[in-house]
């Protein structure tokens, strides 16, 4: 089985076993996953928390299988704060042109793109506790960064541009990153965050690199949700 298959296998089986560890504790403690209380909210936190870390595990496997070390991930370099810094700025662009034309095509055409207009944000949740808050600062704010940087940049992109090359490789593990996230909303310009966060792992040679620049668009975006939250 090549690594690919097999990367993808170890994500989706950990996928599966999150659901059903989510769906298993819910029955125990009597609460659905869509309920809107602690628990509920809990439980859901958690197993995000849980599944990002399974995304850097899942590399992990992979690189011991190979023999990798921590330079062939990428790991071992030292991030450039330059090309960090570019590609927040330029994921920002990408959000920002994003809505742009879709509020012009709207407007052009009198259609109801609602659905395009939806991010990616934290629900609103009477279970949002402050406990609630804290896993997920946690898990946006460090899990994502580095389970999806592994995962998506040091094993997909590396993967991908290493069989079919380089802009193949960006704009496929950019196009499995948008699909990623789940909703369509985000999947146009995480798609280009994504293809984004590979160039800049490609041209700095650092992992951290992206990381950086993972971390500050997400803690930007989960600051804005408490500061939102609190007004």
């Amino acid at each position: 089985m090549s690594d690919l298959a097999l990367g993808l296998g170890l994500a989706g089986l950990g996928f599966l076993v999150l659901i059903g560890a989510l769906f298993g504790a819910s029955i125990v403690i009597d609460v659905a996953p869509e309920d809107d209380t602690q628990a509920a909210a809990l439980i859901a936190a958690v197993v995000t928390v849980l599944f990002e870390a399974w995304l850097g595990v899942t590399v992990w496997l992979l690189a011991r299988r190979r023999r990798l070390v921590e330079g062939d991930l990428g790991l071992a370099q030292t991030g450039s704060v330059r090309w960090a810094a570019y590609a927040v700025a330029a994921a920002y662009l990408t959000l920002v042109v994003y809505a742009l034309v879709v509020a012009a095509i709207e407007r052009l055409t009198a259609a109801d793109l609602g659905a395009l207009k939806q991010g990616n944000g934290i629900p609103e949740s009477l279970g949002n506790t402050p406990l609630v808050m804290g896993i997920l600062g946690v898990g946006i704010v460090v899990a994502a960064p580095l389970g999806e940087e592994l995962f998506f940049r040091a094993f997909l992109f590396r993967a991908l541009s290493g069989r079919f090359g380089l802009v193949a490789g960006l704009l496929l593990s950019g196009l499995l990153f948008g699909a990623f996230h789940t909703n369509v909303g985000v999947f146009i310009p995480f798609f280009c965050i994504g293809v984004i966060l590979a160039w800049a792992y490609h041209v700095s040679g650092s992992l951290w690199t992206p990381i950086a620049a993972h971390v500050t668009i997400n803690g930007i975006s989960f600051i804005a949700t408490l500061a939102g939250g609190s007004s």
